[in-house]
């Protein structure tokens, strides 16, 4: 018997090669026992197997070499695709200063714009590897049923080349005319709501995937589709049907129970959620599954179940802001304020331009607040539940009630404040400000605030003198407080907006805002940077400004100014569709924003007073 191990020859009663000691587990050998089995017959036998072992050897030898040679060309590669961008990146960053020293623009607004183009050549590329994927299938079933005319075949032709532009209206245009031509074919409709999806046309998308239900019939990806668009855009009783019934097909599929659950958590029926999103984590685990999940179990007050769900999204993915954020939180809940700390300190290093970070780190750097006495404590919750509930000025009177019984509190400050602010009323807004402007407490997360509320109802107001001379005042003497003062900066430029002041001055101050506010409010110095390309007649500039603007927020004064801009560019289509946006985008301003804000904070701060009597309760 020879070993196939090493080729050895061993006696038929062996168990194991007497050579190489491996088990003889498949023995070869003679089975007529009537041949003659001779030694030459062995040694042929073994040289046959011992050429063949060594051909193999060879071979692999052969592959092993051609694979590292690929490997260390791979690695060249990326040694000098990691040059070129270093090398890139130091030329936009030499630029960017040179530009700004010479006062043409800001580093951040190199920066911004560069990133935005990424976006959009990102986007660009995305969209024309799914054409890709589609155009055989959509040619082959116009070809089919008669639809695909030269006409059809010319815009199809245009339409690759169109996708890979930064223009998406003549895209749009070309996908339009294409759906007329061919207005039966589902694979056209599927590409369409996809592409609309990924452009954040909603109402498109769920236009374009609605057909194609209608023409394939029940179809998974097409439901879930409709199912997450339908949510976006607040459709609830669509969006829940549209996904039930993809979870009904394919009920081993993780995205139906995913965007099940993450409906629910919008919603706000945390505990219906929970079933949806523990299901979705039995067929695959992701983060955003056991985040969503903690941040049930932080609504339903169950807060160690939620360190558990968090802890566990950070760790298959450790750069997941949001949940490192909301373990702060849950830490916080349990009277763990020093991890909580190190948390949002963690977070604030990942992203030191983001406002919530900032003001959180601050607050819990401060004094620890003090607790509210009972009665005012609970005109303070009626006060949030009268804002829920769509009713400011009574929201703003329970605040009065609670100052006038508790004062001294900046927080409540601060929300009526903004609140008066708001609803414009100036007196009361003005008195709120001052009364924290006046103290300036040191490291306060409501001197900004206070900032925006006096000198928004002032201006509002029409008191414009009045409100140049305090903003003056207040971005020259502010101090440390680099926040408030970013936001004096940006009021001020508004502010010789108005007056027809230096339009220089206004735009140089505009650029010292947006270097300085967070990047969750910078869409608003973006837009004084517009509004002041419109007063110079820089309509292609002023257009940049307000595109950037407004990806943050489609508030009426914003798409108006974008109208007139692309107006001025000659873009009449643009400016209608600025318009619409107009007439149906939310009225707010910088105050409303702010004021969700330090409610925010007053819910943090709510987390944090537990936890310090939690540790004077362990103390006594």
């Amino acid at each position: 018997m020879l070993c196939q191990h090493c080729g050895a020859t061993n006696p038929r009663e062996e168990d194991f090669c007497r050579r190489c000691g491996n088990k003889l587990l498949v023995l070869s050998g003679v089975t007529d026992a009537d041949h003659e089995i001779t030694d030459e017959f062995f040694i042929q036998a073994q040289e046959d197997l011992e050429e063949h072992i060594l051909e193999r050897i060879t071979g692999l030898e052969d592959s092993v070499r051609r694979l590292s040679r690929a490997v260390a060309s791979t690695a060249q590669h990326l040694a000098q695709l990691e040059h070129n961008l270093t090398v890139a990146h130091a030329g936009v960053q030499s630029l960017g200063g040179l530009l700004e020293t010479q006062g043409i623009v800001t580093r951040t607004e190199v920066v911004d714009g560069w990133e935005r183009i990424a976006d959009q050549e990102l986007l660009s590329r995305d969209l024309s590897r799914r054409f890709k994927a589609y155009s055989d299938r959509i040619l082959s079933q116009a070809v089919h049923s008669g639809h695909a005319t030269e006409e059809f075949r010319r815009k199809l032709r245009a339409l690759e080349l169109a996708l890979l532009g930064p223009d998406t209206g003549t895209a749009r245009d070309l996908l339009t005319d294409l759906a007329g031509l061919a207005p039966d074919s589902d694979e056209l409709w599927s590409f369409i709501g996809e592409a609309a999806f990924q452009t954040g046309e909603l109402e498109i998308a769920r236009v374009a995937f609605g057909k194609v239900l209608e023409l394939r019939g029940p179809q998974f990806e097409a439901l879930v589709y409709l199912g997450a668009v339908a949510s976006d855009l607040g459709l609830w009783p669509e969006a829940e049907d549209a996904l039930l019934r993809a979870r009904e097909m394919a009920p081993e599929a993780f995205l139906p129970h995913f965007t099940l659950g993450a409906l629910k958590v919008v919603r706000g029926e945390h505990r219906a959620a929970l079933t949806f999103l523990e299901e979705s984590l039995t067929i695959e685990e992701v983060p955003q599954s056991w985040y969503l999940l903690g941040i049930c179990r932080l609504e339903l007050g169950q807060s160690g179940l939620a360190i558990k769900a968090l802890r566990r999204a950070v760790e298959i993915e450790p750069g997941f802001e949001d949940a490192l954020y909301h373990l702060g939180v849950a830490y916080l809940r349990r009277g763990w304020t020093q991890k909580a700390m190190d948390v949002f300190q963690q977070v604030l290093r990942m992203d030191p331009q983001r406002l919530r970070y900032q003001e959180t780190v601050r607050l819990l750097n401060g004094s620890p607040p003090s607790d509210l006495p009972p009665a005012t404590a609970q005109v303070v919750t009626e006060a949030e539940a009268a804002l829920e509930n769509g009713q400011p000025a009574r929201g703003l009177e329970l605040l009065a009630g609670a100052l006038r019984t508790a004062p001294g509190q900046p927080g409540l400050q601060a929300t009526a404040a903004l609140l008066a602010s708001a609803l414009g009323r100036t007196r009361d807004a003005v008195t709120y400000a001052h009364a924290i402007l006046r103290d300036q407490p040191e490291g306060s997360p409501y001197l900004a605030a206070a900032v925006v509320a006096l000198l928004e109802s002032l201006r509002h107001a029409g008191r414009l003198l009045a409100a140049r001379r305090l903003a003056q005042r207040i971005y020259r003497n502010i101090g440390g407080d680099a926040l408030a003062r970013g936001m004096a900066a940006y009021e001020l430029a508004l502010i010789e907006l108005e007056i027809g002041g230096d339009l220089a001055a206004a735009r140089d101050l505009a650029r010292d805002a947006l270097e300085i506010i967070p990047r969750e409010l910078r869409h608003y110095p973006l837009a004084a940077l517009g509004t002041i390309a419109l007063k110079r007649g820089r309509y292609r500039e002023a257009k940049q400004y307000l595109e950037q603007a407004s990806g943050n927020g489609s508030e009426p004064p914003l798409m108006r100014q974008l109208a007139l801009a692309r107006l001025g560019t000659g873009d009449a289509e643009g400016a209608d569709e600025a318009l619409r946006e107009a007439g149906e985008g939310p009225h707010g301003g910088i105050d409303q924003e702010l004021l969700d804000h330090v409610r925010q904070l007053g819910d943090l701060i709510g987390d944090l007073r537990p936890a310090r009597n939690h540790r004077a309760g362990r103390r006594s």
